[in-house]
């Protein structure tokens, strides 16, 4: 009964995962618990709900607090018209890892989170090479965490030619995603969450210009799909 040291949790937590293979609602995140740096799998997945009228739908979430997903999913209804209403949501992060509160460990996965749900709700992989750090704010900001450096380090050492972050620096002199090649992996630096999606999927998104910014845009319905509320009416 006694206790046995994971000496690399990052290689435990990511034991299971299917390696090189594309995969639809699964998102990597590089999380700070202490001092330590490791790899964390987010899987979402979203399906209709059973319910009618204005039953919005289930929220299970295991490994991050609830509040934590319902925010992020307000988030991305509202400024980029990503509606989960009338969707089931289920959110695990695999292995049993519990990531706390603050942007040092929970706050970081946010970018993680928000994209495994999008990539589940679309229907579009996130791309196996790429794993995703940073903190969701209100305005669909990302915001920065701690230890980056740390993080990118960790990153590059699992094998990932990617990791997706907030911006640092000005920012007043940037159309889009900034990259930066450091010594194997690349740096993909986004202003917000969509910009994220996008560099995060194995396809962007279909998007549209509005006052308040871009937006997902609406794609024809079938008739099959016409009961299904997964866009926001503008």
């Amino acid at each position: 009964g006694r206790l046995v040291p994971v000496s690399d949790p990052s290689s435990y937590f990511l034991s299971n995962r299917i390696e090189h293979a594309d995969s639809e609602g699964c998102a990597v995140s590089i999380v700070l618990e202490g001092i330590r740096t490791m790899a964390v799998e987010v899987q979402a997945l979203v399906a209709l709900s059973g319910g009618s009228g204005g039953y919005s739908g289930r929220r299970v979430v295991d490994g991050i607090s609830n509040s934590r997903l319902l925010l992020i999913l307000a988030v991305l209804q509202k400024r980029y018209g990503i509606s989960f209403h009338r969707q089931d949501v289920y959110l695990n992060v695999v292995g049993g890892m519990q990531l706390g509160k603050g942007s040092k460990s929970g706050g970081g996965s946010d970018l993680a989170v928000a994209i495994a749900a999008v990539s589940s709700l679309v229907g579009i992989p996130c791309r196996a090479d790429t794993c995703f750090v940073g903190e969701v704010g209100l305005l669909g900001e990302i915001r920065p965490v701690h230890s980056l450096e740390k993080r990118i380090s960790e990153a590059k050492r699992m094998g990932f030619s990617r990791i997706v972050t907030p911006t640092f620096g000005d920012k007043n002199n940037r159309y889009g995603p900034r990259e930066v090649s450091k010594g194997g992996i690349t740096q993909i630096m986004c202003d917000n969450v969509l910009e994220a999606v996008n560099c995060g999927l194995v396809k962007k998104l279909p998007t549209k210009s509005t006052i308040s910014g871009p937006k997902l845009k609406k794609p024809k319905r079938s008739t099959a799909q016409k009961n299904d509320a997964m866009w926001n009416n503008d």
